[in-house]
């Protein structure tokens, strides 16, 4: 008798509500930030959304990660990137408001 074990996958979404007049700013400064991790291994798969409707002036970061063990590795990441740190100072005072949460991914097609 063999036993799997179930892969878990979660979705990081990183909700940042961004002050008026700043949103291409704050993009471009997340896309550049996501682009300084393109050298680094075994980086998470992410998506940037903007706001079609609902409140205005929201970028969406999602992180799609293997399991829990990926927050950790993120967070080892993010400590050993100093150009991310310096742009995200840059992104700080262009925001509102933040929220974190994660979701498990249940199905994928």
């Amino acid at each position: 008798m063999t036993f799997q074990i179930p892969l878990l996958m979660l979705i990081e979404r990183n909700e940042f509500r961004i002050k008026f007049g700043h949103v291409k700013e704050a993009l471009a400064l997340w896309k550049e930030i996501f682009d300084s991790f393109q050298d680094m291994k075994d980086k998470p798969r992410i998506r940037i959304l903007t706001d079609v409707t609902g409140p205005a002036y929201t970028i969406v970061l999602e992180l799609q990660l293997r399991g829990f063990q990926d927050l950790g590795f993120k967070a080892y990441q993010w400590q050993t990137n100093p150009k991310a740190h310096e742009l995200y100072k840059k992104v700080i005072p262009l925001c509102e408001s933040a929220h974190k949460t994660l979701y498990t991914l249940e199905y994928e097609n």
